[in-house]
């Protein structure tokens, strides 16, 4: 064999790397992540190893919790303790804000007031003596889509959560886009009507136009109610104006859909396909794929696989 053919994988030097790097991936596929998904009234939890989740649970996160920096920590610090084994090597979390990823720091988030310009990863870090992981919510969403759910297979996907609010995550080319300031996604605060998308294609529509959740009228238009399969008519059309948004800037293959208003998938996406026969391009509607996610722990999937790769 040539002297100069393949050096590298005789040296000393290369065979220590390589060993150190096989110990590695042994140890983080023997180990689990315990991984969260706050959103703005529940918190979903459970415990990442070989690619699956352990012990998935949601818990309410009430509004007196929220409104504390100490109650909001001590009440996430007891989820993630019940969780936490001996071989548990990280914590990576899901949170409906922009973030600071470097720093860990959650900037703006609506839904949980006492979060402003709060450095998470710091203060749960010296409470749990673990590293910790922070991203958006809806980017661990569609991630976990992405990886080992509807988006499998395809290079551009956008993952939408419809829950408190509206928020897109973005997949353009197998990569996360996240933009700048980890906010691109941020649909759900675009002016819209009298008010932003938010309060149109979220559950807060339900609460304010029918003052009742998106629950409760589900429950009314599986009965046949009129009024609630107008609500849900309603709805439909107006995601479809967000919809429309996302085609003529991003340009997806799918639309993923998850969040609790996607439980009542089917008593708005006939709606949805309906109203998007006035988009101006039809041959993009005719390639377009709408599904709604079948993997409840997408986000807690997500989140874990985000670590992992920010660790590599």
């Amino acid at each position: 064999m040539d002297k100069y053919a393949y050096p590298i994988f005789f040296s000393a030097k290369y065979r220590h790397i390589l060993l150190l790097s096989l110990l590695v991936r042994l140890f983080m596929e023997s180990s689990s992540i315990v991984v969260l998904d706050i959103g703005g009234t529940k918190i979903h939890t459970g415990r990442f190893r070989k690619g699956k989740i352990e012990h998935s649970t949601k818990k309410p996160f009430h509004s007196d919790i929220k409104t504390s920096v100490s109650g909001s920590l001590a009440f996430i610090e007891a989820c993630i303790e019940e969780l936490k084994t001996i071989d548990t090597i990280a914590v990576a979390i899901g949170v409906p804000s922009i973030i600071d990823i470097d720093k860990g720091i959650v900037l703006d988030t609506i839904n949980i007031p006492a979060w402003q310009k709060l450095p998470l990863k710091e203060l749960l870090q010296t409470r749990i003596n673990l590293p910790v992981y922070i991203n958006n919510d809806v980017n661990c969403f569609t991630v976990g889509e992405h990886i080992s759910g509807k988006g499998q297979g395809h290079q551009d996907i956008i993952g939408l959560c419809l829950g408190t609010g509206l928020g897109a995550g973005i997949i353009l080319q197998n990569n996360l886009y996240m933009g700048a300031n980890c906010s691109a996604g941020e649909i759900g605060e675009f002016p819209y009507l009298n008010a932003t998308i938010d309060n149109y294609c979220s559950g807060q529509f339900f609460k304010d136009n029918y003052r009742e959740s998106g629950e409760k009228v589900a429950e009314k238009a599986r009965l046949g109610d009129r009024e609630a399969l107008t609500a849900y008519n309603y709805f439909g059309q107006h995601l479809a104006k967000a919809i429309s948004h996302l085609l003529l800037i991003l340009d997806p293959k799918i639309i993923i859909i998850g969040g609790s208003v996607a439980n009542s998938f089917d008593l708005f996406i006939d709606s949805v396909w309906q109203n998007l026969t006035e988009y101006p391009y039809q041959s993009v509607i005719q390639k377009l794929s709408i599904q709604k996610s079948c993997n409840a722990n997408s986000a807690l999937l997500g989140a874990a696989y985000l670590y992992l790769d920010s660790v590599r």
